[in-house]
């Protein structure tokens, strides 16, 4: 048997991300109203921004 860590996880690639984001905008555009598409996007990006590691800066230190 493997001996395998829960604990570890790996992030999804970026376009997984980019995916889900516009799959949520779609479902926002088509389902809500204006008001509900408004404060949606405005909720995603603000949750997309706060998850969003990067990463590019750690190769170079």
């Amino acid at each position: 048997m493997s001996e395998t860590s829960h604990t570890e996880s790996h992030s999804l690639p970026t376009f997984a991300y980019v995916a889900a984001f516009i799959i949520l905008f779609i479902i926002l555009a088509v389902v809500g109203d204006l008001f509900t598409f408004i404060l949606g996007t405005i909720g995603l990006v603000v949750t997309f921004a706060a998850f969003y590691k990067d990463n590019s800066h750690d190769d170079h230190h």
